[in-house]
């Protein structure tokens, strides 16, 4: 359970040794969410749980109970501010059958339109046999899985709140992605939806990697036979756009592919700002900006349509 301090009148999570992270107001005030996205041009925002932390650092009955306040509390809000807001749910994974049944209220009874489910889960990775389950039953849903990096389990070196968001966070995240790749997700389930957040970690950069030491050899005989080599699957996973650095979202969009890109900004985290400009500059035609900006999206979400910014 991570810890909590009072700073000078700011909440502040203690998430790791070197990363503390502060209630600052435009997590919780979303009337400031709102005049940003104006400033931005974002007509509809998707919201999570933002922390990088989710009610999975828990245990069994309490982190299923954290889930579903957490989960009514974002859909007061979203209530509140009708059109604005999309909302993706959070899962405790204390109890399978619980966590399986908050899928579906998040679905059927709140109107969210998919989860956000962090890159290890209670000092457990992703594809452990209790999480499987739960994360299959969303995929049979049809409804995408937001797959954010949080702490990795392995965090030596990792000393500094920079060395935790610019290195642990991607990498976390690529490893469970190819994790669930290969523990046969994608294979079980119809379409499976995994969006990874931060333009996909390194999965861009490193696929010919990943895809080149995956295949079973003489090398590796014990790599896992799928129905298809791994870059069939790798090809399938969404990313967002969020990355500071335009020649790091023209390799993924070289790599990716307009159609598995989603417009994305992390606010109110880090340099929001410019990875909301970024999109603008990336050297593509106007269908696949379109794409980007709000065709993906209203496909993966399942939203009629997006209104269009003036």
């Amino acid at each position: 359970m991570p810890r909590s301090a009072v700073d000078g009148g700011t909440y502040i999570i203690q998430c790791a040794p070197g990363l503390n992270v502060p209630a600052l107001p435009k997590i919780i005030d979303m009337e400031m969410k709102l005049r940003d996205m104006e400033d931005m041009k974002i007509d509809v925002a998707v919201l999570s749980h933002g922390i990088p932390f989710g009610p999975g650092v828990l245990d069994g009955p309490q982190a299923d109970e954290w889930a579903e306040r957490i989960n009514d509390d974002l859909a007061r809000i979203i209530d509140r501010y009708p059109g604005k807001f999309v909302g993706l749910g959070s899962i405790g994974f204390g109890d399978c059958q619980r966590s399986i049944a908050e899928v579906d209220r998040c679905i059927k009874q709140l109107g969210f339109r998919g989860f956000q489910v962090f890159s290890n889960i209670s000092n457990k990775l992703l594809d452990s046999s209790q999480f499987i389950p739960v994360l299959k039953h969303i995929a049979m849903l049809g409804v995408p899985i937001h797959l954010h990096p949080t702490i990795p389990l392995n965090h030596v070196g990792l000393s500094s709140g920079s060395l935790f968001l610019s290195l642990g966070f991607p990498y976390d995240n690529s490893l469970n992605a190819v994790r669930l790749i290969q523990s046969g997700l994608f294979d079980e389930t119809l379409d499976p939806k995994l969006i990874v957040a931060h333009i996909g970690g390194v999965v861009p950069y490193l696929a010919g990697r990943i895809e080149s030491y995956a295949t079973p050899s003489a090398i590796f005989p014990d790599a896992r036979r799928l129905t298809h080599s791994i870059d069939h699957y790798l090809r399938q996973l969404y990313v967002d756009t969020v990355c500071y650095h335009l020649e790091a979202l023209e390799c993924c969009y070289k790599v990716m592919g307009a159609k598995q890109m989603l417009y994305g900004t992390d606010h109110p985290f880090g340099p929001y700002e410019k990875a909301a400009e970024l999109v603008e500059q990336l050297g593509c035609p106007p269908s696949d900006r379109e794409l980007i900006y709000r065709g993906n999206a209203e496909r993966l979400l399942n939203v009629k349509q997006l209104p269009v910014a003036a």
